[in-house]
């Protein structure tokens, strides 16, 4: 994932925060306060222990919100993706792929971020496998603006321009709905 995409996910995820995401978040910042008010009432008894105590808090306060973001996005927002199909096109420098996106979540969803990318299909297994999962021929996020009701399917197509990678490929999909 590129750093496009990352910011894309990133401002789509905090445009559409809900109820429990700044419930999440606001108590994640009431502790972060009280864990550096504790540190200053103990710096004047041990100065090592507040350290220690600010640095955690500022590891919390680091840490935290990737793991509610993806907690969250399990417990309320759950999809599930499959690819269908991954196409070449023979007579142009294009790379259909195509996929479901189910809803797995008790809510409808009206909005989906979905990102594709393409591997080089490789043998390979273990440590290079996962190197090669790091480094993707290329990527695409598109979104869906379509209603998905509870348990139901919806149907995409990504479609590559200008991909001229000759070899066999495989494809991911990671969707995040709203």
């Amino acid at each position: 994932m590129n750093v496009n995409a990352l910011k894309l996910s990133l401002l789509t995820y905090i445009k559409h925060f809900g109820l429990y995401d700044y419930l999440a978040f606001g108590w994640l910042i009431v502790t972060f306060l009280v864990l550096i008010i504790l540190a200053s009432l103990i710096a004047k008894r041990s100065s090592v222990a507040s350290l220690l105590l600010i640095i955690f808090a500022l590891i919390l306060l680091v840490v935290s919100p990737l793991f509610i973001k993806i907690k969250l996005g399990e417990t309320l927002r759950s999809t599930t993706t499959e690819i269908s199909m991954v196409k070449k096109l023979t007579f142009s420098d294009s790379l259909i792929v195509e996929g479901m996106i189910y809803n797995t979540s008790n809510k409808d969803f009206t909005l989906c971020l979905v990102q594709t990318s393409v591997f080089k299909q490789t043998d390979a297994q273990g440590l290079k496998a996962f190197i090669n999962t790091l480094k993707p021929i290329s990527n695409q996020s598109i979104f869906v603006k379509q209603n998905l009701p509870k348990e139901g399917a919806l149907e995409f197509q990504s479609v590559f321009d200008d991909f001229r990678y000759s070899g066999d490929v495989n494809a991911t999909l990671k969707a995040e709905c709203y």
